[in-house]
């Protein structure tokens, strides 16, 4: 199955020789962009309302128009392209991946992101899910970390922030989950679960976008009861009707499911009662310095109550030292994770053996 054109982008404008479409919000602006096309010697079919430059690549004509003086930054916004790898049908899809002259020029311009998507310079970090009761090792939590040149690391929000801005997290995001299931694989990772997150708007179709990392965790042999798909920022999903039918998917191929920064308003509520993940992150704010507080004491016993007659296990995140753990451990929390618990690592040899 190929990617889609969200997952493929990188893929139309790393060199590859390509179709390039062009089309503009007014006529004059079409006008500029064939005259420069003509004065540069660069051959064009028109097609009225849209130009198409035929086995060319695709950067060179981004920079020559981009760098068109005859072109205010205004009207850099308005001329729209899109490169079709030759052999590819155009598809009325298509249509919608349409990006401005100025948003073209400035992915090209984010070498360091397309290098590390690109040469997949990521790597997986591992912080350990503990059962409150035994303490024993439950599950990883799959975090990514960039690899920047000389041997840096870039945070995950940096990089998805620079992401989201580029339109490049539906890849950033598949690459992911894909390395999250390769490293542990590669670490032996069998037994205990696998908490994997996941951006809900990076998946615009389950049975599209999720293809290849199902194959991965097939490819490894991994049950899928052991991988949890997180949804991460849970609180400022918009279309629950969207992400229904994403866990739907997931449940279907025999994976679990993860909700985080439960408790965080009536939103949650609603979120549980439609969704019905295996588990629940519980709100950070709720978690810190709980032993000195009645009120959070409170709520998280309102939220356990609430998740055990729902069949779902409870997680306190961010526990930072032995009394936060012993209060949610009274009050009935299922699971831990904290750096009093453990920090994210990229070797797990001091929790688990091959």
């Amino acid at each position: 199955m190929q990617d889609c054109t969200r997952c493929s982008i990188l893929e139309r404008i790393k060199g590859q020789i390509c179709n390039v479409y062009i089309s503009a919000s007014e006529g004059y602006l079409l006008h500029k962009v064939r005259e420069t096309l003509g004065l540069n010697n660069v051959p064009f079919t028109d097609h009225n309302d849209v130009l198409c430059v035929d086995n060319t690549s695709f950067t060179e004509v981004v920079e020559l128009l981009y760098g068109q003086k005859g072109l205010s930054e205004v009207e850099k916004g308005q001329v729209q392209m899109f490169p079709l790898l030759v052999g590819e049908h155009f598809k009325p899809q298509h249509l919608f991946s349409f990006k401005t002259l100025s948003a073209w020029h400035e992915l090209l311009d984010a070498q360091d992101l397309i290098d590390i998507i690109q040469h997949r310079r990521v790597n997986t970090y591992f912080q350990p899910i503990v059962n409150t009761k035994s303490k024993e090792l439950f599950a990883f939590e799959c975090l990514i970390r960039g690899l920047a040149a000389g041997d840096g690391i870039i945070a995950p929000k940096v990089l998805f922030q620079k992401a989201k801005i580029l339109d490049l997290h539906f890849a950033l995001d598949k690459l992911s989950r894909e390395t999250a299931i390769d490293r542990a694989a590669a670490l032996g990772i069998k037994g205990p679960k696998l908490f994997i997150n996941f951006l809900p708007t990076a998946i615009y179709n389950p049975q599209d976008c999720l293809q290849t990392t199902i194959k991965t965790a097939q490819r490894h042999g991994l049950i899928p009861a052991n991988i949890v798909f997180e949804v991460v920022e849970s609180e400022k999903v918009q279309d629950i009707a969207h992400l229904r039918g994403i866990l739907e998917f997931y449940r279907a191929k025999g994976f679990q499911s993860a909700l985080d920064d439960f408790g965080s308003g009536y939103s949650s509520l609603k979120m549980l009662d439609e969704l019905s993940p295996d588990y629940v992150k519980i709100d950070m704010h709720f978690i810190r310095d709980i032993h000195e507080s009645d009120f959070k004491q409170s709520v998280i016993k309102a939220i356990v109550s609430i998740a055990r007659d729902k069949g779902v296990m409870t997680l306190a995140e961010g526990i930072e030292h032995n009394m936060e753990f012993e209060t949610i451990k009274s009050l009935g929390v299922d699971l831990a994770q904290g750096y009093f618990l453990g920090k994210p690592e990229p070797e797990v040899n001091q929790w688990f053996t091959k």
